[in-house]
């Protein structure tokens, strides 16, 4: 009777770790861009999975390039929700707003992440670059449409 009284609790905690963890998950605040950053909320809207997505920046006459994949080597879903941040630093930057330009690259299978951004030809496909103003401390959204076969499209929100 005791023993069986024991695995009810440790059943009932079990049941309660995961209702808190899941409500935590549910309830949390989507990320905030600090004082120094410029915050891209990246929403995939696609008709399929991709496997990388690069960003090429541009602010200031300073060029950056990154890239967001999966660490567990897995295809970023078709309607994944993306964050991104861009430093100040990154971009010797004085002032506290400036004309940001970005050019998204889908990278359509996945391949090993490098720091070159260099991905073979026929996975590539290049969106147009897009030109906004932007304020250091601010979130940005950009929605990401499309397929490989039809092409894809970024637009931004207005703020």
């Amino acid at each position: 009777m005791r023993r069986k009284n024991v695995v009810i609790v440790l059943a009932l905690i079990a049941v309660l770790i995961a209702v808190v963890s899941i409500w935590s998950m549910l309830s949390a605040e989507p990320p905030q861009a600090a004082e120094d950053e410029i915050m891209l909320k990246i929403q995939l809207d696609l008709k399929e999975d991709i496997g990388l997505l690069i960003l090429d920046c541009k602010m200031n006459g300073v060029e950056t390039s990154g890239g967001i994949s999966n660490v567990n080597k897995t295809m970023l879903k078709h309607d994944e929700v993306l964050y991104w941040t861009l430093n100040k630093r990154e971009y010797d930057h004085p002032a506290d707003t400036g004309e940001l330009t970005i050019r998204f690259r889908v990278i359509t299978e996945y391949c090993d992440p490098n720091y070159e951004n260099i991905y073979p030809e026929e996975y590539v496909i290049l969106l147009d670059p897009i030109s906004i103003n932007v304020g250091f401390g601010e979130n940005y959204a950009t929605t990401i449409t499309g397929d490989k076969a039809n092409g894809y499209q970024a637009v931004f929100e207005e703020p």
